[in-house]
């Protein structure tokens, strides 16, 4: 029997979701623009809709940025999306008649990550998605953990550089501030004057001294995020993800690199990257979708190149 279950991805400008059946393939449903201040209504929408066209589907998973209680199905807090203690879930199941479950969009990462790519085989992992931003979810035995507050893995705002620049949450030498994309780019144009990504601080290495120089303090400064991840959790590994993780080995070796010399007396973490890039969030929901239906269809899903397979 060909099992279908829907993911819905809610972000700060659209709701994405999509449909994946027991074999992997994967089906675009709908996709809106995000209207904060009703984005509940417009999730509960997106639910009702995908089980009118596709009846078969038999879970819903859905992910969120923000402070997400999966446990209780709760968002507790999430600025961008204007929300603040909504039981995301249960509105979502009333409003589409199907089992929902809700999941944190890093964490949910994560949980695909180690299901379905780089995280397998690893009793404990760390992923770390550098984009804009700089987030972790601590996954041990593919359980990524929520923390105390539900908010574990927000070491991006970890300080690495003592007195170093500010970060936007108000303190100073925060990973995020040196080591994000987005910091990478400004940090050269800052020094330079000329516009600039990531990814044109990277074509610019071995040939101009200010690109390594970035290139360089960000790599340290990820490392010594890293280091204090090891020694405060021992982890098997650590998965490498977000738009950054495109730079492959030269972004890598470094880290690795600065990682040794930090650790006198222990081996240092292995460090890989990300397997499913930037499609993780999608499959994490899709997993929590499964789940939701009480199936573990994931174990069925096929790989294609190094990603799963998708139509």
């Amino acid at each position: 029997m060909n099992t279908v279950v829907a993911g819905v991805d809610v972000g700060g400008t659209s709701i994405k979701s999509f449909l994946v059946d027991s074999a992997g393939h994967v089906t675009d449903a709908v996709h809106l623009d995000t209207r904060p201040g009703n984005v509940v209504e417009q999730a509960c929408h997106v639910a009702r809709t995908i089980v009118d066209k596709w009846p078969e589907v038999a879970g819903i998973g859905v992910i969120t940025p923000g402070v997400v209680d999966e446990e209780a199905g709760v968002i507790k807090y999430a600025s961008n999306l204007e929300l603040k203690n909504v039981n995301l879930a249960q509105r979502m199941q009333e409003a589409c008649l199907r089992p929902v479950r809700l999941g944190h969009d890093g964490r949910a990462a994560g949980l695909a990550e180690g299901l379905l790519g780089a995280g397998q085989g690893a009793p404990t992992f760390i992923m770390v998605p550098i984009g804009t931003g700089i987030s972790a979810a601590i996954c041990h035995g593919n359980r990524p953990w929520a923390g105390d507050a539900f908010s574990a893995g927000e070491v991006g705002h970890t300080p690495v550089i003592p007195n170093g620049e500010t970060c936007t949450c108000g303190q100073r030498g925060c990973t995020e501030v040196y080591a994000s994309a987005k910091a990478i780019a400004r940090r050269f144009t800052q020094k330079t004057g000329k516009e600039a990504t990531a990814r044109t601080v990277e074509d610019l290495l071995g040939i101009d001294p200010i690109a390594d120089e970035v290139w360089d303090t960000a790599t340290y400064a990820l490392a010594l995020c890293f280091a204090h991840l090891t020694f405060a959790l021992d982890p098997t590994r650590f998965v490498v993800g977000g738009g950054l993780s495109n730079a492959g080995e030269t972004l890598l070796e470094p880290v690795r690199r600065h990682l040794r010399d930090l650790m006198a007396w222990r081996t240092p973490p292995e460090i890989v990257t990300a397997r499913l890039g930037a499609e993780a969030g999608k499959w994490g929901a899709a997993i929590l979708g499964a789940q939701a239906a009480n199936r573990q269809m994931w174990n069925d899903w096929k790989i294609n190149d190094g990603y799963r397979a998708m139509c």
